[in-house]
């Protein structure tokens, strides 16, 4: 069955989309929803909302089956959801919405409110942000008709069909995301629902163990693909991908064709806006090398027409379109959700010139005021009439798709550039101020050019000679980024991974990045600072803390604590080296170049090696403890055997650091590499399975004992650690559970040791993120952010607190004091290192 324009019911559009209701809908993981129990879950999921009146229903959750089916039940029910991503609370906060729903694969949180009679037009089927980015509550109000029409269009170019299978690498509070959620389901074919970054090695993993046929993406999300190996998507079952969300250069539009034609794959770009429900436009795959800067032609059912535009050429006009997927209209205030369609076209602002020959369209400019940087709609006239209330005269706003200029002559240009940064979205540093008289043309009007030029010029005298940095940044993101890890220069492009970030300052980063920016979205650590900077939620009394960061504060506990003998609770140590192994294959992993990877492995061991030998050098020099194998960080292997001699105080340093540096070495052979990027999850299956052999009798090297605290024999913890990260469907959690039972459970001849380490590992393996109390994160966060120099220091630190305190106050000083030297040491590495740049930049002057 097809469904039509007027069938207009999400029950047509599941029928249509079903064909055979066996067919598979939804794919999660290891879960398979076919359509028949899709619908069975949408009428279930109706019951759960329990609404008695129409009601606007702000969604938020994450990419998960239970998300999609809330969706899909809130549209059945009648119900209209707002879809706003992170602007979502903010909206809830404006508009008459009758219920907010947090809905998660593990939650379904529903807050219904009490908010009086509400009209709702019974067209409306669904409310989406548009300018939401600039601080307007301005909706685009869309029909059922709008939703299927344009599905029913995409459908029809993309020759969508029921073997294809799509994935979430746009998020489905964004129009393009929720279109390949719509048209996907129109066609019988299946969406891959995950929250994984394009770049992550879990999205290319499933990429490949899911048979992904068609894969979406924005300008953002070629460029990162651009910058990280984008052969690794060569797929043998991907057949299309497309493009929209803001304009490709010319050269990479052919750049991609090019390649994904050498894959047996079609790249088509895209045109469109929320108020068209997505689509206008789309330029056939053949046409990507005859016409790269071209938009295309119209979807089927649309069509364009150019408007003369005075002062622009005849052949130059501003792109009007018509077709049943133009929105309802706007809706500023809430008795516009009672109005029916009060648009029967859309004038895009944009201007575009008609290339008969090959009947196609090219954007050469915008005649409205809205930019799109970073894929942000910015509403320029929005911008302006927000600033001027933080300016103390006149002010002028121009822009493009790089940056946002504002001239507010005699005001303060920090706080006016952090007003336009807030009411934006944008990173600081393309929100450029200037404290300068307006450009006015003969007529009195703005000169906007004058001011993008003025701008332009002022930019490149920046730019030489470069300033000494003093470790400051715009961007609260990058500078957050500058002082934990030490840098000088951080860039928008940069994402905590590309700059060498490791499990020693994850932790540090993601408090602080919370602190700022309220929740952070699961991938954080892969995400630009631009788009961090451009991502912002508010936040709540529960947060949800990173697994590996409780562990490695449930850790360090442990280890102090049996150390002093205040609880006996060994194998917090093993437990923090499958971290380590967890936290390096999703650090490392993403870094495109082998260079890159041999320099994050280095830089994270040297984090762990050099603090260590310097503490073990004052303990020689001061105390006479210790010895030289220590000082090298080789005594598991040259130091005494005895386990109780202080020489073996720092084994787990030792190990960490020794296999740090062994996978950097191997993360840089290609043949590696390889076998990395196709087999996500058997190569650390494998690895793992070879890591075992080294804990067998033939390896003992003495004492049975001492085989727990030598690199070969507790490299397998590392490796398990590397299949936990990699484990992202439930057969493939299940399985791991498995190993971690097989393989933790009899190693240490002693059971409560070794059930304490696998209901740990067990944990990390089904939960990847822990809800607590927000004021508990900063606690947790602390001790794991602290967790080495805790470790490296307690040793020192702890008999002298013995002497004058029983054992329980001494074990909370000792973890205090190991803090206080954390602390200090960070900070005091921060001041040295931006010293040294400092100097070196004084130097390298003439």
């Amino acid at each position: 069955m097809r469904v039509t324009s007027q069938t207009l019911t999400l029950s047509g559009l599941l029928l249509a989309g079903a064909g055979e209701q066996r067919r598979v809908a939804l794919v999660a993981g290891d879960r398979r929803l076919s359509f028949a129990e899709l619908a069975e879950r949408v009428d279930a999921r109706r019951a759960d909302l329990a609404l008695a009146d129409r009601s606007v229903v702000t969604l938020v959750g994450d990419h998960s089956i239970e998300f999609v089916v809330t969706y899909l039940a809130v549209l059945e029910a009648g119900h209209v959801p707002l879809l706003a991503g992170a602007h979502g609370d903010r909206l809830s906060a404006v508009w008459p919405v009758g219920a907010v729903v947090d809905v998660t694969a593990e939650r379904f949180d529903i807050e219904r409110r009490d908010v009086g009679p509400v009209t709702l037009h019974p067209d409306l089927a669904l409310l989406v942000s548009t300018s939401g980015s600039t601080g307007s509550p301005k909706l685009a109000r869309l029909s059922h008709r709008n939703l299927v029409s344009n599905a029913e269009s995409i459908v029809e170019y993309l020759r969508l069909n029921p073997a294809d299978r799509g994935i979430t690498s746009l998020p489905l509070h964004y129009c393009y995301g929720l279109s390949v959620l719509h048209s996907h389901l129109l066609a019988g074919a299946s969406v891959v629902l995950t929250d994984t970054s394009v770049v992550d090695p879990c999205f290319r993993s499933a990429l490949f163990d899911h048979g992904v046929t068609n894969l979406a993406g924005v300008p953002h999300t070629y460029e990162m693909l651009e910058r990280s190996s984008p052969e690794e998507l060569a797929s043998s079952s991907l057949r299309l991908l497309t493009q929209a969300g803001g304009r490709l250069a010319p050269d990479a539009v052919t750049r991609w064709a090019e390649r994904t034609a050498g894959w047996g794959a079609d790249f088509v770009v895209m045109y469109g806006q929320t108020e068209a429900t997505a689509r206008m436009a789309y330029l056939p795959s053949d046409m990507a090398f005859r016409r790269p800067e071209a938009i295309g032609r119209p979807i089927p059912g649309g069509s364009f027409e150019l408007r003369p535009v005075d002062g622009h050429p005849d052949d130059v006009g501003e792109l009007v379109y018509r077709g049943p997927n133009v929105m309802m209209g706007y809706a500023r205030h809430v008795d516009d959700l009672a109005l029916g369609h009060t648009l029967d076209e859309l004038a895009t602002g944009d201007l575009a010139r008609h290339h008969a020959d090959d009947d196609v369209y090219e954007i050469v400019g915008r005649r409205s005021r809205f930019v799109k940087p970073f894929g942000l709609r910015i509403d320029l006239d929005e911008v302006e009439a927000r600033v001027a209330e933080a300016a103390v005269g006149d002010t002028a706003v121009a822009g493009d798709d790089d940056r946002v200029v504002v001239f507010a002559p005699g005001s303060d240009v920090f706080e006016v550039a952090e007003t336009v940064a807030r009411i934006t979205g944008l990173p600081a540093r393309c929100c450029r101020v200037h404290d300068h008289p307006i450009p006015r043309t003969g007529s009195d009007k703005v000169d906007q050019a004058a001011m993008l030029a003025f701008d332009a010029e002022t930019i490149l005298a920046e730019a030489a000679p470069p300033a000494p940095t003093d470790g400051k940044h715009d961007s609260p993101v990058a500078a957050i980024f500058a002082d934990v890890l030490g840098l000088a220069d951080v860039d928008d492009t940069d994402s905590f991974v590309s700059l060498g970030g490791d499990s020693l300052s994850y932790v540090e980063c993601s408090i602080r990045l919370e602190a700022a920016l309220g929740q952070l979205p699961s991938d954080w650590h892969l995400r630009s600072v631009a788009e961090l900077g451009a991502t912002t939620a508010p936040p709540r009394r529960w947060a949800r803390l990173d697994t590996t960061v409780a562990l490695r504060a449930i850790g360090i506990c442990m280890v102090v604590a049996t150390h002093m003998r205040v609880w006996h609770i060994p194998g917090g140590a093993h437990t923090m080296l499958a971290v380590a192994g967890y936290n390096l294959a999703r650090f490392m992993a993403p870094l495109p170049t082998a260079a890159e990877r041999l320099r994050a492995g280095l830089r994270t061991a040297g984090r762990a090696a050099i603090p260590t030998m310097v503490w073990v050098a004052v303990g020689m020099v001061v105390f006479g403890s210790y010895s030289l194998g220590t000082l090298l960080l080789v005594n598991n292997y040259v130091g005494p055997a005895s386990h109780r001699d202080d020489h073996w105080h720092f084994w787990f340093i030792e190990v960490f650091v020794h296999l740090v540096l062994l996978a950097s070495v191997l993360s840089i052979v290609p043949l590696t590499r390889r076998l990395d990027r196709r087999f996500a999850y058997l190569m650390p299956l494998a690895v793992l399975g070879a890591a075992l052999v080294f804990r067998m009798e033939w390896a003992y090297m003495g004492e049975w004992n001492n085989l727990r605290f030598r690199t070969h024999g507790v490299a397998w913890f590392f490796a398990l650690g590397w299949l936990i990260q990699r484990s992202s469907t439930r057969w493939q959690r299940g399985l791991t559970t498995a190993v971690a039972a097989a393989t933790v459970l009899g190693y240490f001849h002693t059971p409560s040791r070794e059930w304490r380490g696998l209901v740990l590992l067990v944990v990390l393996v089904w939960v990847r993120e822990l809800p607590l109390p927000r004021w508990t994160v900063r606690i947790v966060g602390t001790l794991a952010a602290a967790s080495m120099w805790i470790y490296v220091s307690h040793f020192s630190i702890w008999p002298l607190y013995r002497m004058v305190f029983i054992r329980e106050v001494a074990y909370v000083l000792t973890i205090m004091s190991g803090v206080v030297v954390w602390f200090v040491a960070e900070r005091s590495l921060g001041f040295l290192n931006r010293w040294r740049q400092a100097r070196s930049f004084r130097v390298a002057l003439p």
